[in-house]
């Protein structure tokens, strides 16, 4: 509804130019159109983008929805590992759990403190024995 008001405003202010002699105001118009309509269409297709960290008594899993698309990676969670990567200069840090050589990349969209607790609470879970399901 949004796009389709911002589209009729910007072509009747846009015949208007071109009836009064300005009708390059025309194709910025539209050029103006399209990069809006592009980024709302980006919005909308990633509108429930998430991640889900799920523990219980044996496994790790880890479900990653972008696009539209939803995978979902699962560890023993005896040999589960949390790894906070520190990167040089003003790159941000990658939070990553995995074992045995396969690492999954997890809050990558939040900030560098948001990273850093959601890192020490998985390691706190993660250390406790079994019987502890949570979910974070």
């Amino acid at each position: 509804m949004l796009f389709v008001g911002l589209t009729v405003f910007a072509l009747v202010v846009s015949v208007g130019f071109w009836l009064a002699g300005a009708w390059l105001v025309f194709p910025f118009a539209g050029l103006e159109l399209a990069v809006v309509g592009a980024v709302l269409y980006r919005l909308v297709r990633h509108r429930d983008d998430h991640e889900r960290v799920t523990v219980d008594r044996d496994h790790v899993a880890i479900v990653r929805r972008r696009g539209g698309r939803e995978r979902c990676d699962r560890f023993q969670r005896y040999w589960a590992k949390v790894s906070l990567e520190r990167r040089w200069g003003w790159y941000p840090s990658r939070l990553l759990v995995g074992s045995h050589g396969r690492w999954v990349e997890i809050g990558a969209n939040v900030n560098e403190e948001e990273r850093e607790l959601l890192a020490a609470r998985l390691r706190e879970i993660l250390g406790r024995p079994a019987g502890n399901e949570r979910a974070v």
